[in-house]
């Protein structure tokens, strides 16, 4: 299996990685000429977002054939290219897993619909409908109606585009369909999975409304999300497929709750390995999600510093596993909501990476992000993201949002914020490709590209660089424990990684604005590294805006040789 604990993992969404026949639209060649970069910068796995043919309505999430590659990826040859390359560099791929749904241009979907009879129409949920409307009053993730119209009467179930359509767990056939296409892979030599919404895999039994006093549509949230089930269907997983492969399986999950997330990992369990939580990336986001602006997009550094306590100390409590990231292909990027890129760009970009990399768990990062890309502000008629366009849609029609307005939310939060092409030089195209990409580039790939960065030693590529290397040379800070100082501090991020070999000290102030922290203790130590300036460690410590620095503390025992060494009454 992946040694998890000690990896660094990145992500690849295909499509704007790396265009290597000139179509506009990145491909697995591309991806394979930027393996040698990728070694370079440390990485040990690459999770690879989905390459299966697909119709492309949500850019390979909508899978219409596990088994075939989507032709504008390249071939299977190409992808049987791709591990053997991986493999030759000692590196590990993590395939995306979308099970919870098919394309509704899935061979099983197609003759489901087009064959009441079918023996796939069980591996669907198709109901009638009541009174003329849909059979129950759940709202989809991407707005409106979880249903999409069969015929006049009869409906299935959708719970994010409508041409998503939900699988029936409870089939154990639909389940072996889906071990069979982890079983092809695996075989071929892919290191594990990571396994989109598979919270979202146990529906409540007989699909009843959610509220039914309340008028309009409801998110069903604990009539979808981490049903009782979800566990069991996960042990059955591991125990048919992942443990005979020595696989990693790592969860995503929409709205995962702490405690099923420990669950889900815990050794004890013999579930999978690993899951993402969202509490970070949701801060400012109201109950529903990036959509629901009900807090206006605003949290404190005391928020963030509470889910911060929360996961990484539910970690060591119960025996869990997360996966730590800041930026992916569903969420904008990173260094806008948390950093400040008009006044400490660098500053902050360095700040966020020491945060992601000093906390317990596997360490991810999002393409571009080592770099310090950032979003880019498209007009509508540049979306590409139909979660934007339909979400949108639906503020405008169910809740009366004026639709000027509605469009400025979903500029600021759709995920085509992180898709844009990864900027690897100046030269036309970003050197992304030689034809205009597929979507629009930043324009600031003039002067934020990978060909610069690795040639600036102060560049925030190189700063990544250098955590990669700190991580693997402490272990501390792979397996150590997570321990919190100075908590109700409300600007300084402030805590130790420890074992028992070392002790590591992290200041990280999270603001745009200079603080003091007063140490609980005097402390002694030398400096690992920092973003700014080195920085003797005491007792106060006063940090500029989103200053970060980590210390090897002088343990107790080798303060009191180095004392009686150096006196002139040795014992």
């Amino acid at each position: 299996m992946i040694d998890f604990k000690h990896s660094v993992i990145y992500q690849i969404w295909p499509r704007s990685f790396k265009d290597s026949n000139n179509d506009g639209i990145g491909d697995i060649q591309g991806i394979i000429s930027k393996l040698d970069y990728l070694k370079e910068l440390g990485i040990d796995c690459i999770w690879l977002s989905p390459i299966y043919a697909s119709p492309n309505d949500d850019y390979g999430y909508d899978i219409s054939d596990y088994y075939a590659i989507a032709p504008e990826y390249g071939t299977m040859n190409d992808f049987d290219q791709l591990l053997f390359e991986l493999k030759k560099r000692g590196m590990s791929i993590l395939m995306d897993l979308v099970a919870n749904h098919t394309s509704t241009k899935h061979a099983w979907f197609i003759d489901a619909y087009n064959n009441p009879n079918s023996e796939y129409r069980d591996f669907y949920f198709f109901k009638e409908g009541k009174n003329g409307n849909p059979p129950n009053n759940w709202l989809s993730f991407f707005g409106g109606s979880s249903w999409t119209k069969e015929n006049e009467h009869s409906y299935y179930l959708t719970s994010f585009a409508p041409t998503q359509a939900d699988l029936n767990w409870k089939n154990p056939q639909v389940r072996q369909e889906i071990y069979n296409v982890m079983e092809f892979y695996l075989k071929k030599g892919v290191d594990g999975f990571r396994m989109d919404v598979i919270n979202c895999i146990d529906k409540k039994d007989g699909l009843p409304d959610k509220n039914p006093e309340k008028k309009g549509y409801q998110f069903p949230d604990d009539y979808l999300l981490n049903g009782p089930l979800v566990h069991t269907y996960l042990k059955e997983m591991n125990e048919k497929v992942l443990s005979k492969y020595d696989a990693l399986g790592l969860a995503e999950g929409c709205l995962v709750t702490l405690d099923d997330a420990m669950k889900y990992t815990n050794p004890d369990s013999k579930g999978i390995q690993m899951t993402f939580h969202f509490d970070i990336s949701m801060l400012g986001y109201g109950s529903l999600g990036k959509y629901d602006f009900r807090k206006f997009y605003r949290f404190t550094t005391s928020e963030f510093k509470e889910v911060t306590r929360k996961w990484q100390n539910a970690m060591q409590e119960k025996n869990g596993y997360v996966g730590n990231f800041l930026s992916n292909h569903d969420n904008k990027r990173h260094l806008e909501r948390f950093g400040n890129i008009e006044l400490y760009y660098l500053e902050s970009a360095k700040a966020l990476a020491l945060y992601n990399f000093t906390l317990y768990g596997t360490p991810f990062i999002y393409q571009g992000e080592e770099i310090g890309m950032t979003n880019l502000k498209l007009d509508y008629s540049e979306w590409k993201d139909y979660e934007a366009i339909n979400s949108v849609q639906a503020m405008h029609d169910m809740l009366h949002v004026p639709l000027s307005i509605a469009k400025k939310i979903g500029a600021y939060v759709t995920r085509d914020n992180a898709r844009t092409p990864v900027q690897w030089s100046n030269e036309n195209y970003a050197g992304f490709s030689s034809v205009t990409p597929w979507i629009k580039l930043n324009p600031n790939y003039i002067h934020i590209n990978a060909h610069d960065s690795m040639i600036d030693p102060q560049s925030i590529y190189h700063f990544y660089k250098k955590l990669i290397v700190l991580r693997k040379s402490h272990e501390a800070l792979c397996t150590g424990k997570f321990i919190e100082l100075n908590k109700d501090h409300k600007s300084i991020l402030c805590f130790k990684r420890i074992n028992d070999e070392e002790e590591l000290l992290i200041l990280i102030n999270l603001t745009k604005q200079a603080a003091d922290i007063t140490l609980d203790e005097k402390l002694d130590g030398i400096e690992l590294l920092h973003n700014g300036l080195d920085k003797e460690l005491r007792r106060v410590m006063k940090l500029a805006p989103y200053e970060a620095h980590i210390y090897q503390l002088t343990k107790k025992e080798e303060k009191v040789k180095v004392s009686l060494h150096s006196s002139k009454y040795r014992v």
